[in-house]
């Protein structure tokens, strides 16, 4: 059913009008978790005949020097969450495509053996979802107790890169933050939500000796507190995952993006970065949400974290 529906989609020509329309003179950011190498190699070349790859450095400066016409037409920005173990696959790739995608790493599981905490056993036990709406501290404890602390290094392989992985492909890369463990952060207090932001990014200069300019919500979950807090940190721009493109007058801190499903067919990946399933799921959130009386949850993409990393 869904490569049919994305099959009548380019076969009706929306999506080549909607990319005319929205994509030629916006900034189209494309959002990555773990990717195989192969899968993303032809995602490369879909992009490549479609879209002009830029960085969010030139489009940062395009925004604070409000030359938007630096940027080249129907620019596209590769951004990848989190800093998977699998990502340092997919440096040979970028350059031979001529990408710097910005990595968005998570500064206290980078570096050492402990897992992303919705990739562990006590998370599958539990139910990733129903631990993104409790207390943070909550979270942490119902995972401890389930046995898989999110402060203990993991029995079995590692998860994330190391920080030797992470400098060797410098060259290739820009790092942002992405917090330091990856937690919810409208369900911390204050403190903890300050130390996340702004200690990931002094956590990730020192271990780079380079900066961290952007930084990407966890879980897409945001408010006013977040994007203050981004702000002192002195981060450049916060990437979201509403989808949509990014204008001139964007806001720096709620950039939006398209979530691209790791293991999905170019297919679909050309139906993905029309936003049409992301309104689709969010109006079908909104109606449900309405129905039961209740505030709608932002919908899941199809990708990591139970949908969203």
């Amino acid at each position: 059913m869904k490569e049919a529906f994305g099959a009548l989609v380019r076969w009706s020509g929306l999506d080549a009008a909607l990319r005319f329309l929205f994509a030629r003179r916006r900034v189209t950011i494309v959002v990555y978790h773990d990717p195989d190498p192969d899968i993303l190699r032809q995602h490369l070349a879909w992009y490549a005949k479609r879209y002009t790859f830029t960085t969010l450095d030139a489009v940062a400066d395009a925004m604070d020097s409000g030359r938007w016409d630096s940027l080249p037409r129907y620019p596209l920005v590769v951004t990848l969450d989190d800093g998977h173990l699998g990502n340092a696959k997919l440096e040979p790739l970028f350059r031979d495509y001529g990408v710097r995608p910005t990595m968005y790493l998570c500064s206290r599981i980078v570096g050492t053996a402990r897992p992303y905490w919705w990739q562990t056993a006590a998370a599958d036990r539990i139910g990733p979802e129903a631990l993104k709406v409790v207390p943070d501290t909550e979270r942490r404890r119902r995972l401890a107790e389930a046995g898989d602390d999110p402060d203990v290094d993991a029995r079995g392989p590692r998860q994330a890169l190391s920080w030797d992985e992470v400098r060797a492909m410098a060259g290739v890369y820009d790092y942002g933050g992405h917090t330091r463990h990856h937690p919810i952060l409208l369900q911390c207090d204050d403190r903890t939500a300050a130390e996340e932001i702004g200690l990931c990014k002094t956590e990730i200069e020192d271990a780079l000796h380079g900066p961290c300019a952007h930084f990407a919500y966890t879980n897409g979950d945001f408010g006013e507190r977040e994007v203050a807090l981004i702000r002192a940190s002195g981060y450049r721009t916060a990437r979201s995952i509403e989808p949509g493109w990014n204008g001139p007058n964007a806001d720096p801190f709620r950039l939006k993006a398209f979530p691209v499903s790791d293991d999905v067919s170019v297919g679909w990946l050309a139906v993905q970065i029309t936003g049409i399933p992301s309104w689709a799921r969010k109006l079908k959130a909104l109606l449900r949400g309405r129905g039961a009386g209740t505030a709608p949850a932002y919908p899941e993409p199809a990708s990591a974290l139970g949908g969203r990393g």
